[in-house]
């Protein structure tokens, strides 16, 4: 996610380059035949230009709507955990808080309970975002928006047991990497732990039904991440929008050779600049919904799932009491993730 008001513009043109270059070299072309080799057949009414151009905006309009539905759903999603993930704490201080004693040894062992009952909430947290950025099939290709992030060595991502050791043993992470879905795992260890709590007298029923409540919250919000992660943005809405930016901007230099030379002949060579801003304008609608659409898939654009976690975690152990806490995810090169 960029952190800054405006895109800075060591990042804009490697997505620019390339197809910039390629409109540059495409309407000199194409003015060098027209005013040079004679080829005035290659002017067209510019009407027909502008209706598929009003046509093409409409439904690249269309798409980058669909794929900021997408990208915004996603960031509700983390924002409705972090709201439940701070109720979650408070549930396991106060409805897990023995007032009928003042046993020293019983206090440190809720104290215990406490911790890990939260540090396995923080685990749960992180196996969703490592498995949230893993890359399936359609998105196995390299792009501008990943090779940025690849290139900063401090959001490179580690293994799923390496992030889970700062909250969990190496004996229930060698078990847990084991599964094909780890934070599934996770939420059902807590509801187990819940349940032996329960039956040992620390959790009334009620206490307790109110708990397995919110575990069903995390597993809503993570079938809400898994189903934007699973399910691409349908293939006929992309490819098509695709198609059509490029088939408007191979026609559109065309229509703009008959409305420059309708005012003297050496205005024939304004199509070029002209033709390039247009085609970049369409060209960069099309980049934007595209790299919009997939908000988990570790790129520029991506919701910043290491900092939402890392922000739980610091109000979570500030809960528990401890001091020595983590520092806030800080941007790098004007990017959060």
């Amino acid at each position: 996610m960029f952190t800054t008001k405006r895109v800075p513009f060591y990042l804009v043109f490697p997505f620019a380059r390339r197809s910039v270059l390629l409109f540059l070299a495409y309407s000199t072309v194409l003015c060098s035949l027209y005013s040079l080799a004679g080829w005035t057949f290659l002017a067209i009414p510019f009407v027909p230009v502008a209706t598929i151009g009003t046509a093409v905006a409409f439904y690249v309009g269309f798409k980058s709507n669909s794929s900021y539905d997408r990208l915004w759903e996603a960031r509700r999603i983390w924002g409705s955990l972090t709201n439940a993930s701070r109720s979650w704490g408070i549930m396991v201080l106060d409805y897990l808080a023995d007032r009928e004693t003042s046993d020293p040894a019983h206090r440190t062992g809720l104290q215990t309970v406490h911790r890990e009952l939260i540090y396995r909430h923080l685990a749960f947290l992180t196996a969703l975002r490592v498995q949230l950025r893993q890359k399936p099939v359609w998105e196995l290709h390299r792009d501008p928006a990943h090779e940025v992030v690849e290139r900063i060595k401090e959001f490179r991502q580690c293994s799923l047991d390496k992030e889970l050791s700062r909250f969990l043993p190496a004996s229930e992470i060698e078990q847990l990497i084991r599964h094909p879905n780890p934070a599934t795992v996770l939420m059902r260890q807590q509801s187990a732990q819940l349940r032996q709590l329960r039956d040992a007298g620390y959790l009334s029923d009620y206490y307790y039904v109110d708990m397995e409540r919110m575990l069903v919250e995390f597993y809503t919000q993570q079938g809400g991440c898994e189903r934007i992660k699973s399910f691409p943005f349908p293939r006929q809405y992309a490819f098509f929008s695709y198609v059509f930016v490029w088939l408007f901007i191979a026609v559109l230099p065309f229509g703009l050779l008959t409305e420059m030379a309708k005012t003297s002949a050496w205005h024939v060579w304004l199509t070029v600049p002209f033709f390039t801003v247009i085609a970049w304008v369409f060209n960069t609608m099309e980049i934007v919904g595209d790299t919009s659409e997939n908000p988990f898939e570790n790129s520029i654009n991506d919701v910043p799932m290491t900092a939402i976690c890392r922000n739980i975690e610091i109000d979570l152990r500030d809960m528990l009491g401890e001091t020595e806490l983590p520092k806030r995810v800080q941007s790098v090169n004007d990017i959060l993730m």
